[in-house]
């Protein structure tokens, strides 16, 4: 589980592009800004507030012909260039800000998160690292620091920023949220939720916060309450299939099959994926419903004709339905493709003595004890 950037649906929580906000400190320059450049700029915030991204850039472009070092408006050119996707002329015109006021700390924060947007991590947590020097309780900074370090690998510090960011801003939801899933990502559950809890209380619009958490609580073990999440995810995002196909895996492992078949049939109703195929057949085997069962197994194997593990449980399902030779053809196609699958050895010997194969049967039940001597042959 990655880190989550808030510009459009990437893998995790944000950092946030803080459009809006004003300079942390004055800038040189911005107190003799003419009244037109001025209302230019202002134009051009009011439209990012709409999301009317290009217009705004026109704007604050227009505003910068006027007054060329009009930071505030080279600021928000970077922003707004960030939100349509143009890091690299972002950049640009964030370094034009920083050279006019090198001790203001925002354009600092503006072009780490050019620079992470566009993968360049070392870059941009060094940015990052001067726009907090700067201002050393910027939450946003912080987070993007954390963020950055992140993706190179370097965990324990990416999670120390995190942390600083929320000391600095205990409400900052993509600090809580980010370290969360950092914590989640170290494989530690139990101290994830609480950050990711706080993290969706704040921003419970948000999906990927609520993904999150309802990960976390299926790892810590809490399975009535990751399925009440997951259940929330589904209803806001109920055309993708993950949310339904996890409701089914939690419902299975909780041995609730009956909602478990009908989640993974939702979830194959929006996307054919042999793994939810599989999961549904051995569901719909546990409610011995073997015929349905057979056909799910029969589709599955025509999009992953050469899982062992998908034959032997097919097999099992004609087993168990009494067609014991198209039983034996699906251990002897498992045990082909994994010969070290002792259980579809032994199931094998078992099926070939229903059909009279007593002396090929010994041989299975031979071969499935060398691999585990636990299993040994039937007394009779």
């Amino acid at each position: 589980m990655g880190v989550f950037v808030r510009r459009t649906a990437t893998v995790a929580f944000g950092l946030t592009l803080a459009c809006f906000q004003p300079p942390l400190f004055a800038a040189k320059g911005d107190s003799e800004i003419s009244k037109e450049a001025a209302k230019l700029n202002q134009r051009g915030i009011d439209l990012l507030h709409k999301k009317e991204y290009e217009q705004a850039i026109v704007s604050f472009r227009e505003a910068l012909r006027i007054q060329p070092e009009y930071w505030d408006a080279l600021d928000n050119l970077g922003k707004a260039l960030e939100a349509v996707g143009k890091d690299a002329e972002a950049i640009v015109e964030l370094d034009k800000a920083i050279a006019i006021a090198p001790e203001t700390a925002a354009a600092y924060a503006d072009k780490g998160m050019a620079l992470f947007q566009e993968g360049k991590y070392e870059e941009a947590a060094a940015s990052y690292r001067q726009a907090i020097e700067r201002h050393k309780d910027f939450a946003e900074a912080q987070n993007g620091l954390g963020a950055s370090l992140l993706h190179l690998g370097k965990n324990d510090e990416a999670m120390a920023a995190f942390r600083s960011s929320i000391a600095s801003n205990p409400r900052n939801a993509d600090a809580l949220g980010n370290l969360g899933a950092a914590l989640l990502k170290d494989d530690r559950p139990a101290e994830a939720l609480p950050f990711l809890r706080r993290a969706h209380s704040l921003r419970p619009e948000r999906s990927d916060v609520l993904e999150s958490y309802a990960a976390a609580l299926e790892r810590d073990g809490q399975a009535h309450e990751a399925i009440a999440a997951y259940h929330k995810l589904a209803s806001k995002h109920p055309d993708q299939p993950a949310p339904w196909a996890q409701l089914g895996y939690l419902y299975y492992r909780s041995k609730r099959y009956e909602p478990a078949v009908s989640a993974f049939e939702r979830s194959l109703a929006l996307q054919q994926d042999p793994d939810v195929l599989f999961a549904l057949a051995v569901a719909q085997a546990e409610q011995g419903k073997l015929g349905d069962a057979i056909r799910s197994y029969e589709k599955c194997i025509a999009l992953k004709p050469d899982d062992a593990n998908v034959r032997f449980n097919y097999g099992n399902a004609l087993f168990n339905a009494g067609k014991y030779q198209d039983s034996a053809t699906q251990y002897r196609e498992a045990v082909r493709l994994n010969p070290s699958l002792a259980h579809a050895h032994y199931n094998l010997g078992i099926t070939l003595l229903r059909l009279s194969d007593a002396k090929s049967a010994q041989s299975e039940f031979a071969e499935a004890h060398r691999l585990d001597p636990n299993l040994n042959p039937p007394t009779k």
